[in-house]
């Protein structure tokens, strides 16, 4: 296929971007702190507010909706809303 070279050549992009994460320390405690403020913020009775304008706001309604559904595990949904 002629689109070969292109494809491989963006998923080994993402494949290196993942492992700077995995190895980044400074960037799993950005992660960890930020679960934990989500947690913190349900367990407050608070809800998880996402937003962008065009495709951002498709990332932001497809967050909402992982919280809001079921995701992994058969659960309650999480209180969350998504806006443009």
């Amino acid at each position: 296929m002629k689109y070969d070279s292109l494809i491989k050549n963006e998923l080994n992009k993402s494949i290196k971007i993942t492992k700077y994460f995995i190895e980044d320390e400074n960037s799993l405690n950005l992660i960890e702190s930020a679960a934990n403020l989500m947690v913190c913020t349900f367990k407050s009775g608070n809800k998880i507010l996402s937003c962008g304008n065009g495709g951002s706001h498709c990332d932001a309604m497809h967050f909402a909706g992982e919280l809001v559904g079921r995701y992994r595990k058969n659960r309650l949904g999480l209180p969350s809303n998504s806006y443009f």
